[in-house]
């Protein structure tokens, strides 16, 4: 959340606990009990919103991108020096340049390039993948290798996803505040009015709790706040 949504939200719940301080005076009037429901329904439903959009920022700490790209460099790199030899072995010209690299060149591409430089040797690992079982390619290395690209790849991707998460939930909150101001100035805010007189400790514990982010509303030209 913002500085001022996180404003917005502790004065939502002053409001909240000022109301349900006062609950024996408004409870014989339905509407008012039920707006205060309202407004504690959208206090959790921003909570909810506000704790997923913070997740969303903390997505894929456990394992960095950096760790997966040198997981997938060491082993695209171990079956090409493999078939390397397998290749010069058979005399096999066009498979000896193809398998002629080293981590050096693989850290150099650019990601997308690296990937397919290890999907390449991939592919040419299963074309050959009999004859290579003789040079230490087995099926345990074979998959190890496929899985380092197809987990790098995710990584990349990763990001990407965590953008368009974030702003859903960033959405969701601007919609869930929205509510929260119309519960207060639509609904609570007019009925506070019939208390300012009757029972005026109720009415101006109310309305200071609603006036905490009223200069700063002024100032973005809003209605927040104000009673």
């Amino acid at each position: 959340m913002t500085d001022k949504q996180n404003a917005k939200r502790n004065m939502y719940q002053s409001t909240y606990d000022t109301c349900v301080k006062y609950e024996s005076t408004y409870g014989h009037i339905p509407a008012f009990v039920d707006a205060v429901g309202e407004l504690h329904n959208i206090i959790d439903v921003i909570d909810e919103e506000a704790l997923r959009q913070t997740n969303a920022k903390s997505k894929g700490v456990s394992q960095t991108k950096n760790e997966l790209e040198t997981k997938m460099v060491q082993t695209t790199v171990t079956v090409a020096g493999l078939m390397y030899r397998y290749a010069f072995k058979t005399k096999n010209n066009d498979l000896l340049v193809k398998t002629n690299i080293n981590k050096h060149t693989l850290y150099r591409l650019h990601d997308v390039e690296a990937i397919a430089t290890a999907r390449s040797i991939a592919a040419e690992m299963n074309r050959h993948a009999n004859e290579l079982e003789t040079y230490g390619v087995d099926v345990s290395l074979r998959s190890e290798l496929e899985q380092s690209i197809a987990d790098f790849q995710a990584a990349l991707a990763q990001p990407r996803d965590v953008i368009v998460e974030k702003k859903q939930y960033t959405g969701n909150l601007v919609k869930a505040f929205a509510e929260a101001d119309s519960i207060l100035y639509d609904g609570l805010d007019k009925l506070i009015v019939k208390f300012k007189t009757s029972t005026p400790a109720f009415y101006t514990d109310y309305k200071n709790a609603r006036n905490l982010i009223l200069q700063g509303a002024r100032k973005n030209g809003g209605k927040d706040g104000e009673v």
